[in-house]
């Protein structure tokens, strides 16, 4: 081959690349067209197969992923607003670097076509892929945004399966599929004669999988349109979202906004039309101070007093601070009051104000976005905490537990995600195996504009309502705001930036599904599989180098 010819043959290899990460990209939302990632990894798959040793490929792979995040995530640096440096910069970082962790799953399977065969390394490609993604939500640099079973949240009828399986299995049935087509399309293009197993076997096989999901979610969801809300696991949940400005917020007047909020709560409460509300939701930090430090005590006292004549809880979002009596206890990552020489925290946090409790029960977000909101491990590595960012939500710590509140005048238990937290299965499932009956997510989402980001968002909280078969309600400052039932289906969306209030009776549930007992098994399993099989790759590469010499021996 000419030097000519190879870099035309580049081009070509680049070109399938950046198709497939286009494919991936249109696959999420706001587009609905999750179809897409069901053929997205093809292009990629004839790319890599083309080279018989792994190095020369990783160029195409990360061609292939940098195109993938630049089209889903685009929105995390706010350039059409570009109201924030460091925001930008975060965003551009984002799109660049992430794309490096698919290193992991693809290179291992190059290392297992490379020793044990393309067979092989196709049938282990999805464990790899779906355990790759599990073990991106484990630690503090996790980041699951990208979670390729994601990309089916418009098409409910498709993904009913994950109460068994969580959203994990979503990712490892769109690779088992993109890997079957793969293989009925070279098939195809070599020629092989129609009848031959090798077309016959994976067309029949591609079919089943695309058919009995689909039959399968049909089925369930006809079952669910039958089902109605008894009276004595009824609850009325209210939301308010107040499109307040994200940015301008923590500068305004604190008490200002607060009379806002309860100002809407009167109109919502006191609405001629729609149910009375039991629960309102206000969103993440709607109050930008601490209504719960000891001098805002009579405050405090005078909100629940007036949420007590109204006969009504509010969930809140707020910042809540917590100091160390003793700075020895303190975490190494706390700030230092330089006025009183005390160690403390600040938390983004959830509290539950309801009448008959004078401590109201909150909850410290444990999921935080890296860098945005804190970095990671601060505690062992404190000299990057200079990264943080400084916009009111920057430098917060690890809330300490996963509350499940309890709202005393109709006993209704429920948790309070907060915002990026509903990116994590495993971990809003563990919140439903405590004892929450439905699930609230209070968030922003402002900071974008009309980019993708709120979209994408607020689809994430469908699969959260399928997989643990519970009710959502979401709370957003400017939208989008939503209920969302045990099915997946959406009520009431709001509009992105207006001004809403919602009001609706949703079920309280106490059945766990068999993803809520046991978690993200599948993403374990896939885990435990292909790090077996990269593992049985080195030995067959070490056994192969050094066969001459141990034969000797």
């Amino acid at each position: 081959m000419t030097s000519t010819d190879r870099r035309a043959e580049h081009r070509r290899m680049y070109a399938m690349a950046v198709l497939s990460g286009a494919l991936l990209g249109a696959s999420f939302p706001p587009i609905p067209a999750g179809v897409l990632a069901m053929v997205g990894l093809i292009p990629l798959l004839f790319v890599l197969n083309a080279f018989p040793r792994p190095r020369g490929a990783f160029r195409f792979i990360y061609a292939a992923m940098l195109t993938f995040h630049v089209i889903t995530l685009n929105w995390t640096g706010d350039y059409v607003q570009a109201k924030d440096m460091y925001m930008m910069i975060a965003g551009a970082v984002t799109m660049i670097v992430h794309p490096l962790f698919y290193f992991l799953p693809l290179g291992g399977y190059l290392l297992v076509r490379r020793h044990l065969g393309e067979r092989v390394a196709l049938t282990v490609l999805p464990f790899l892929w779906a355990g790759y993604e599990y073990s991106h939500s484990l630690t503090e640099w996790s980041f699951p945004w990208l979670t390729l079973g994601n990309s089916q949240s418009y098409t409910i009828a498709r993904v009913q399966f994950i109460e068994w399986t969580g959203i994990f299995g979503v990712s490892f049935w769109l690779v088992v599929v993109n890997v079957v087509a793969y293989v009925l399309l070279r098939a195809l293009l070599e020629r092989r004669p129609l009848r031959s197993g090798s077309v016959v076997l994976p067309a029949v096989t591609l079919a089943g999988l695309i058919l009995i999901p689909s039959l399968h979610g049909w089925y369930v969801l006809r079952s669910w349109q039958e089902k109605e809300i008894p009276a004595s696991s009824a609850v009325t949940v209210g939301i308010v979202q107040a499109n307040v400005d994200p940015w301008d917020k923590w500068t305004a007047n604190g008490y200002v906004t607060v009379d806002m909020y309860m100002g809407r709560t009167r109109a919502l409460v006191e609405a001629p039309a729609g149910p009375k509300p039991d629960i309102v939701l206000w969103p993440e930090t709607a109050f930008p101070f601490d209504i719960l430090a000891p001098a805002n005590r009579d405050l405090l006292a005078s909100l629940q007093h007036q949420l007590s004549m109204w006969n009504v809880s509010v969930l809140t979002g707020l910042p809540h601070r917590i100091t160390y009596t003793d700075s020895l206890l303190a975490p190494r990552s706390a700030r230092h009051d330089r006025m009183t020489g005390q160690r403390y925290d600040w938390f983004n946090a959830a509290a539950l104000l309801q009448n008959g409790a004078d401590a109201p029960a909150w909850y410290g977000k444990m999921k935080l976005v890296p860098f945005a909101e804190r970095v990671p491990y601060a505690e062992a590595i404190r000299f990057i905490d200079f990264l943080r960012w400084d916009v009111g939500i920057g430098g917060w710590q690890i809330g300490p537990d996963t509350t499940v509140f309890q709202d005393l005048r109709t006993g209704a238990r429920f948790n309070a995600l907060i915002c990026y937290e509903s990116t994590y299965p495993g971990f809003v499932a563990a919140f439903v195996r405590r004892g929450a009956e439905f699930i609230t997510l209070i968030t922003i989402d402002s900071w974008w504009d009309h980019m993708s980001g709120a979209y994408q968002h607020q689809q994430m909280s469908i699969l959260r309502a399928i997989e643990n078969r519970r009710w959502v309600a979401r709370c957003a400052v400017g939208g989008i705001s939503c209920f969302i039932d045990p099915s997946g289906h959406v009520h009431d969306a709001t509009e992105l930036f207006t001004e809403r209030t919602l009001s609706r009776k949703i079920e309280r549930r106490t059945e766990q599904t068999f993803y809520t007992e046991h978690g993200d098994w599948l993403g374990d399993i896939s885990l435990w599989v292909g790090m077996i099989l990269v593992v049985a790759a080195m030995g067959q590469a070490y056994l192969t180098k050094n066969r001459k010499q141990l034969w000797e021996a």
